[in-house]
């Protein structure tokens, strides 16, 4: 699935839950089977709940999800234990089926303790330690690399109280921000970031999300154009290009909801060009820090023409798995649009849902439509993720709005 991979009986266990700042979600949330369609014959996967089998007849119809039956694990209890990672650890019967198989290497969502200890229960391996990974997802260590890489930066401070957020945001202001952003040194899609204008804001967001905890005080970048996401896989000997796509952000303009593809940078050669320069830069740092594995950069582009990156996510991405289903479907991806996006409502089984929308999902190779990433949640929580593939944005935008349609008339 991934570049310069040669390991044999490769395990995969999509567990989001082994990032940091998810604790206070629902545990059903994890989009495990975000990979499902992905998997090859040979493969290995954990899963926290059963496969869908009409969903996977849809995959395997589609010539996709091709993994062998015995080669799928589901662990006992995954709702009682903070991560699936825990909840197999912890799993006996679960974990001697695993080692049966002899897997040579864990690629989990995020490499974390609990997959350090999971790889040393069943004698595998992973490409990355934990410590490395959380250095590098740490947003003030992350503005340190950059600092030394000498990336362009947003003008910001680490804090670790009021006092000194109080002085940050005062030097802030008077060099011209009129929003200062106040973010979790760990956070996923944004949720650990605080966009603030006025001092009593700021106090009570620290008091209230950020006490007894260090953060980062930094310039709010109101005009900002669009905001690209970049993501390479990093082997041992080579650096390869995954995908590069648009973050679509939610009203709040922090908040993550999807991702867009092709990129704006594609019209716009010279700061591709810079981003592309500063984005190698990075991976040879990661390569020579022997971080191995897949890391997406996110970074802002303005209306003036300036670059910034905000972060690295050195794990998997949301919208890894959009841009890898994408090259399956289509041998010339380049011909080609597609939005990684959710939808929300009532309660209902994707089969409902298909057998209502089905001329608008893909049903063969190179077929336009939509196309089901991760329906799980669907029947229990009311809640999808999606993609729409078309020749052209316009025409995936028609596919979303019709998807979206169709799910609120079956209410």
């Amino acid at each position: 699935m991934f570049p310069d991979l040669i390991e044999n009986n490769i395990l995969y266990l999509n567990d989001r839950h082994e990032e940091k700042d998810t604790g206070q979600e629902d545990r059903r949330k994890i989009y495990d089977k975000r990979i499902l369609s992905l998997l090859d014959k040979n493969d290995l996967v954990i899963f926290g709940e059963k496969i869908d089998p009409f969903l996977w007849d849809y995959y395997r119809n589609l010539g996709l999800s091709n993994i062998d039956k015995n080669n799928i694990f589901y662990v006992n209890d995954y709702l009682n234990y903070p991560s699936l990672t825990k909840a197999l650890i912890n799993d006996k019967r679960c974990l001697d089926e695993i080692k049966k198989k002899k897997p040579e290497l864990i690629i989990p969502y995020v490499e974390s303790e609990n997959t350090q200890t999971l790889a040393r229960r069943i004698g595998s391996k992973i490409l990355r330690s934990a410590e490395t990974v959380e250095r590098f997802n740490n947003k003030s260590d992350y503005r340190s690399v950059m600092n030394s890489l000498e990336f362009p930066m947003i003008p910001g401070f680490r804090a670790g109280n009021l006092k000194e957020a109080k002085e940050y945001f005062t030097f802030l202001k008077k060099r011209g921000f009129q929003k200062i952003a106040l973010k979790k040194e760990r956070s996923v899609a944004g949720f650990g970031i605080f966009v603030v204008q006025t001092e009593p804001e700021l106090e009570r967001k620290i008091k209230k999300f950020l006490n007894k905890q260090n953060f980062l005080v930094e310039a709010f970048i109101d005009n900002v154009i669009f905001s690209p996401n970049v993501q390479y896989w990093i082997g041992k000997k080579k650096i390869s290009s995954v995908t590069v796509s648009d973050q679509s952000m939610r009203e709040d303009k922090v908040s993550h909801k999807g991702n867009i593809f092709p990129s704006r940078l594609y019209k716009m050669p010279d700061i591709w060009k810079k981003i592309e320069e500063l984005s190698y830069r990075l991976c040879d740092y990661l390569q020579k820090q022997r971080c191995y594995g897949l890391v997406g950069i996110d970074y802002l582009v303005t209306r003036d023409k300036k670059i910034f990156s905000t972060e690295a996510n050195v794990r998997l991405n949301a919208s890894t798995f959009a841009a890898l289903i994408a090259d399956k479907l289509f041998e010339n991806k380049n011909k080609i649009s597609w939005r990684f996006f959710g939808i929300q409502g009532r309660p209902l089984p994707f089969e409902d849902i298909f057998n209502s929308a089905r001329q608008i999902f893909v049903n063969q190779k190179e077929d336009f439509g939509v196309f089901p990433i991760d329906v799980g949640l669907l029947s229990s929580m009311g809640e999808g993720q999606f993609l729409a593939i078309g020749p052209s944005m316009k025409k995936v935008n028609n596919y979303v709005k019709k998807l979206n349609q169709i799910y609120e008339d079956l209410f």
